[in-house]
């Protein structure tokens, strides 16, 4: 009966979500780099404020915001989906905000491998990441953020040129 009870409550609250009434934002690459072994450092621009889309300062409210970049064909990067072979991390603002137009953003990410049923990950090595990557000229990000009483926000879509990326993969480890 409690299971029932719970069902129904999500049913109806899910109908209450609310739009977040923001545009889709415009992401710009600016760079990447690879900070420690594992950890790759994703610099990008944005024309919306991303950490404060509601209005109430930065993350109030939010309940994560993360850069979700896809490296092999899967590019559903719907909230309950786990992409196989992807870069992800949590939005990070850049302190230093001289253009007021744009907003600055860096995201440390790990590439890794999640199973279908996202109950495991592993950082892919520096071989597998090249083999994915051999192929590709670009792979595409997008800024997914959730938020208390509100639907999934998705960003536009965000390329990273491969060529980047596969510099900093193959540079030599310190």
């Amino acid at each position: 009966m409690y299971k029932l009870f719970l069902c129904v409550v999500l049913a109806i609250c899910s109908g209450c979500a609310k739009d977040h009434l923001q545009p889709p934002a415009n992401l710009i690459f600016v760079s990447v780099e690879r900070e420690r072994s594992l950890l790759y450092v994703i610099r990008y621009q944005s024309d919306v404020d991303v950490r404060d889309l509601f209005g109430r300062g930065e993350r109030q409210g939010m309940i994560s915001g993360t850069l979700r970049c896809a490296l092999a064909d899967d590019h559903d990067f719907s909230v309950g989906k786990a992409i196989r072979f992807s870069a992800i991390g949590l939005i990070r603002s850049e302190k230093n905000q001289a253009n007021e137009t744009k907003f600055s953003y860096l995201t440390p990410a790990f590439i890794t491998e999640t199973s279908d049923n996202r109950s495991s990950e592993r950082d892919l090595s520096v071989a597998e990441m090249n083999q994915l990557l051999s192929n590709k000229q670009q792979i595409p990000c997008k800024v997914v953020v959730t938020a208390y009483g509100y639907k999934p926000y998705y960003s536009n879509t965000m390329h990273i040129p491969v060529a980047d990326l596969l510099r900093e993969i193959n540079k030599p480890r310190s």
